[in-house]
């Protein structure tokens, strides 16, 4: 026994090791004057996390808040013929929320990048998401959010249209996606910014959250393949001449996503705030 917890520590150790050097070589990837806007984005580098009770994605900071009896589960799976990441939440009706936010502070280059160009997310929602009833109080909510300290700006996935929402501090932008299918979406987050009349962050924070109000009791799923790289949409803010090079270098499988079906602006509010 002795012999094995001298082995398994520095074992532990070696792992972590490897895997913080393959998250800095896929930031170093395209060079270090235009890193990628989004580290890990397909949830590929996982580690085990005691206090979170199993498995996560290592470069993704990771913030959740479950009552006794709810439960929270990631993990990588396959569905529907693609590998994704499987959002999993239990609300056991108790008071208050059940949620999990999975974030990146982005800011420097790498802000540069995301504010450059469009990101593409393909995502696919359970076929009985309580997104899908009637009342807004027993909604939940799914999809991108972005925060620079000021202004919260959220993309939710939804399966039916509506104008987008503001507030002083908030944007909502509800994207049109169809149960039971994998479903892509551009996500302009400039764009956005210049709708809602706001100026550009010089950093904020973008995750995936996916969350259940106590009265949405059981069990939801959502899932997201990963994010891509698109298109310049303002070049107006690029930094260096390079920035073609390292988008190109960083396109995730956009080949596989010809044949999903695309984007929609407008959604039904999943959000029950």
């Amino acid at each position: 026994m002795k012999l094995a917890r001298r082995w398994t520590a520095p074992l532990s150790a070696i792992f972590l090791i490897v895997v913080a050097g393959l998250a800095f070589y896929q930031l170093r990837h395209a060079g270090t004057e235009n890193p990628p806007p989004i580290l890990d984005p397909q949830f590929e580098l996982w580690v085990s996390d005691s206090q979170f009770g199993g498995s996560r994605p290592l470069v993704w900071e990771l913030e959740y808040s479950q009552g006794s009896e709810d439960q929270i589960s990631l993990r990588k799976t396959d569905v529907a013929g693609r590998t994704a990441l499987e959002i999993k939440l239990f609300q056991d009706g108790g008071d208050g929320w059940v949620y999990v936010y999975m974030r990146q502070s982005i800011d420097g280059a790498r802000l540069a990048a995301l504010l450059n160009r469009t990101i593409g997310v393909l995502t696919f929602l359970e076929t009985t998401c309580a997104c899908r009833r009637a009342s807004p109080p027993q909604s939940t909510v799914f999809g991108i959010e972005t925060n620079d300290g000021e202004h919260t700006l959220s993309f939710l996935f939804s399966d039916a249209a509506m104008e987008p929402q503001q507030t002083p501090s908030s944007r909502t932008v509800f994207l049109l996606t169809v149960p039971g299918e994998w479903v892509f979406h551009l996500i302009d987050v400039a764009g956005e910014y210049e709708n809602a009349k706001w100026r550009l962050p010089e950093q904020l924070r973008f995750g995936v959250t996916f969350q259940a109000p106590a009265s949405a009791t059981g069990w939801h799923v959502g899932y997201l393949h990963g994010f891509s790289v698109g298109a310049a949409t303002h070049p107006i803010i690029t930094q260096t001449g390079a920035a073609a090079a390292y988008v190109d270098a960083l396109r995730i499988n956009v080949r596989e996503w010809d044949v999903v079906n695309p984007p929609c602006g407008h959604a039904w509010n999943c959000r029950a705030r």
